[in-house]
């Protein structure tokens, strides 16, 4: 039986864990000994950082789920621990269905509704409908299930000949457009054993840009630079960055201070900084692409460089005080966000380290998004308490907004719309020209609504007994 914890989760009575190991490394031992303490080992594969393992509910390692883990490992070109973790996190769930239930994952049946895998699909839709889990984690999980039964078979694991599987694939045809508009219909492998998965309601004032984003009006980016005059500096040139750039947190945060210096600006008075791959400054994807920074935010950041401030955070950090380091750490010296490069140098400290007890700690923006919420926001509210919240992300679609109205009210006679649409799209870096065009006539179709619902609303209300309606009459 399942229980409902106060975080709404869905738990079992089965005490199944997930454990993590720092440094996994597989032995091979060298010579046949006696008994273990005799025994010499030597190292046989690379090291592995937060290796995920997986233990029963009386403590002991799950052997086949461990395997399979270990049969994943091995296929894998490049190991990523937030990835296994997530396996396991989805495996160890059905670990626990499996003592609650008390069914063996290995044991299959001619009549499907008899099997594990089936019966656990069955639990986690009970689970959807109760509302203690989320349409969306069930699918994972039974996807991850799926999978485990089919590394199974393709490793011979389990005899599948004989007994046949416990789910059968199918195959589904989607319609998909490439970057030039051109429709082609794609097939996608499924299984039997999907949980569907309703699609979410787009938010037709929203930009989707790495997210659903909305931008902010010209006179909320005041608002919001107004509030960040209290802020500490390093915040500040952070949000300027991202409303005057449009640059995502992951590459403001991993601007490293040699980048800035020697570079001369343009004839716009912009300094034209590379990003993306082997810059190291990260991208979305590690995406090249160039980043016009006004000459008057250069010299700002130049000067909180050389503050002492800054310097005495870059003495506390892994690079200390020189320009390889970040422009932008917290008080403690750590990364906002730690870079690609910065993740591979720690990965191949602690493994060339006799030490197993190294963990590797890795920031992904957590303090600023945290700085928006708990102290800007906030900040913002004393003076005007009816002010929207917004994430950080919001300001790049704000910029790609401040950016393409610009460009169309200084468009040269004689270009069309799509001149300045293909700036923009540049500028932001984005893939296809249809993630740019929905900046086009955001506002517009913003304000066209709001005329819209005004006039519609006009014209109803007379025949509204609304108490604001009764009071005017009674007056």
């Amino acid at each position: 039986m399942s229980t409902k914890l106060k975080n709404g989760q869905s738990r079992y009575q089965s005490q199944a864990k997930v454990v993590t190991i720092k440094k996994f490394q597989l032995l091979m031992l060298n010579k046949a000994v006696r008994c273990i303490d005799d025994a010499e080992f030597e190292k046989n594969s690379d090291a592995y950082l937060e290796f995920p393992i997986i233990m029963q509910g009386d403590g002991s390692p799950s052997v086949i789920f461990n395997l399979y883990l270990l049969k994943k490992l091995q296929q894998t070109v490049q190991y990523n621990c937030k990835t296994f973790a997530s396996i396991a996190n989805q495996l160890v769930d059905f670990q626990r269905f499996l003592e609650d239930e008390k069914l063996d994952c290995l044991q299959f049946h001619n009549i499907k509704q008899f099997n594990a895998a089936f019966r656990y699909r069955t639990r986690l839709i009970d689970q959807i409908n109760a509302g203690l889990i989320s349409a969306s984690s069930a699918r994972g999980r039974i996807n991850a299930v799926v999978n485990f039964y089919r590394l199974l078979v393709a490793e011979n694991l389990v005899d599948h000949q004989r007994y046949g599987m416990p789910f059968e694939d199918v195959y589904k045809y989607i319609m998909v457009d490439n970057e030039f508009g051109a429709r082609r219909q794609l097939a996608i492998k499924s299984h039997d054993l999907a949980i569907h998965v309703p699609a979410k309601a787009h938010n037709s004032e929203a930009i989707v840009d790495g997210g659903e984003l909305s931008p902010l009006f010209v006179k909320e980016q005041a608002i919001v630079l107004t509030a960040l005059q209290k802020s500490s500096r390093e915040y500040q040139l952070i949000f300027y960055l991202a409303l005057f750039t449009g640059a995502r947190l992951q590459t403001i945060c991993t601007i490293r201070i040699k980048c800035l210096f020697n570079r001369e600006s343009d004839s716009h008075g912009f300094i034209r900084l590379p990003v993306g791959a082997g810059t190291g400054i990260d991208t979305k994807f590690q995406k090249p692409m160039t980043l016009l920074i006004q000459n008057w935010l250069v010299q700002d950041l130049k000067i909180y460089i050389k503050s002492e401030q800054a310097q005495q955070r870059r003495q506390k950090s892994n690079y200390g005080d020189s320009d390889e380091n970040y422009v932008f750490l917290t008080k403690l010296g750590t990364p906002f966000y730690t870079s690609k490069a910065e993740q591979q140098e720690l990965t191949e400290k602690i493994k060339a380290s006799d030490l197993f007890g190294s963990k590797l700690k890795l920031y992904e923006g957590e303090a600023v998004r945290s700085y928006l919420k708990m102290v800007l926001l906030p900040e913002i509210r004393l003076t005007e308490p009816q002010f929207q919240s917004f994430k950080f992300h919001d300001l790049r679609a704000s910029f790609g907004m401040n950016l393409l109205e610009s460009q169309l009210q200084h468009l040269p006679e004689g270009h069309n719309h799509l001149t300045a649409v293909e700036y923009v799209q540049a500028r932001m870096g984005h893939s296809n020209i249809s993630t740019t065009l929905q900046y086009l006539n955001y506002k517009s179709r913003l304000q066209w609504r709001s005329k819209i619902q005004h006039e519609y609303e006009s014209s109803l209300m007379k025949y509204v007994m609304s108490s604001e309606n009764l009071a005017g009459e009674l007056s």
